[in-house]
């Protein structure tokens, strides 16, 4: 029973995300910065090794909704590639998600997860992250052009 108030709390909050999603578009490199910046992956990390699991589900929530609201970013700017990475991210965190979820989570199952999400973050970053003069994660000059 349990599971499955939970699973049509899921449903209910993606469905919400994707409204949310529809109405907010980020087209402007500030806006990316201000969505992708609410992603707190440190704050997952944190909840996951002290299983904080309610804790992580909302940070995973959290993180899942601004993804998402980044996708019209790289949509609007015709980046196939990071829509691509977007959607593969946005797939790794509902896979942690559904681990999380469990009466008995997998601890192990969880890390490994959690490290593909970390991966596929990577790899976005690689291809169109900087940082600048204080450590902070920018668009990469020259990444959308004009």
């Amino acid at each position: 029973m349990r599971v499955r108030v939970y699973a049509a709390a899921m449903l209910l909050a993606w469905s919400g995300a994707v409204i949310v999603a529809q109405g907010n578009k980020v087209t402007t490199p500030e806006q990316l910065d201000k969505v992708m910046k609410q992603v707190q992956m440190p704050a997952i990390q944190k909840a996951l090794k002290s299983q904080a699991y309610g804790d992580a589900r909302k940070a995973l929530a959290t993180a899942k909704e601004n993804v998402l609201l980044s996708q019209s970013f790289w949509i609007e700017h015709k980046k196939d590639d990071a829509v691509k990475m977007n959607k593969e991210t946005i797939g790794k965190i509902e896979a942690l998600e559904k681990l999380i979820a469990t009466d008995t989570v997998d601890a192990p199952a969880v890390e490994a997860a959690l490290k593909e999400v970390g991966a596929s973050c990577r790899t976005c970053h690689q291809q169109y992250r900087a940082t600048d003069a204080e450590n902070n994660f920018i668009l990469k000059p020259g990444s959308i052009g004009g």
